[in-house]
């Protein structure tokens, strides 16, 4: 679990957009090195890794109420070189495109060949 995330100022501007039928949905997935707590304004992850993102398989899921939570899952393999993944990000493309959200965290080490499940999850609350 993400120690801070949040939905970027661009996020809530896709989340619009896809309510009115428009745009690209945020499903994919892509990490980094950054430590940086997210804030609204980011439109990028702070040291993106070089793994390519990954299209993460999209779905409804419950928290609180039926249906209030967007879930994104996906599986993102360590190529380059060992790293200690720090940050996650949520986009709607699979290069470039704009982040719909970011969270950071503890550390997670890996190693080439290495593999981390994220599931990143959105709760639409009414409070």
């Amino acid at each position: 679990m993400a120690d801070v995330s949040l939905v970027t100022d661009v996020g809530m501007g896709i989340a619009t957009n896809r309510m009115i039928g428009a745009g690209t949905e945020p499903k994919y997935i892509g990490w980094g090195t950054g430590t940086t707590a997210p804030t609204a304004g980011d439109t990028v992850l702070e040291t993106p890794g070089a793994e390519a993102r990954t299209a993460g398989a999209s779905s409804r899921a419950t928290t609180d109420v039926s249906n209030d939570t967007y879930q994104v899952q996906g599986v993102i393999t360590c190529a380059g070189s060992a790293k200690a993944i720090t940050e996650v990000g949520l986009f709607d493309a699979s290069a470039d495109g704009n982040l719909f959200g970011r969270g950071t965290f503890s550390p997670i080490n890996v190693s080439v060949g290495d593999s981390v499940q994220f599931t990143c999850k959105v709760k639409f609350d009414q409070g």
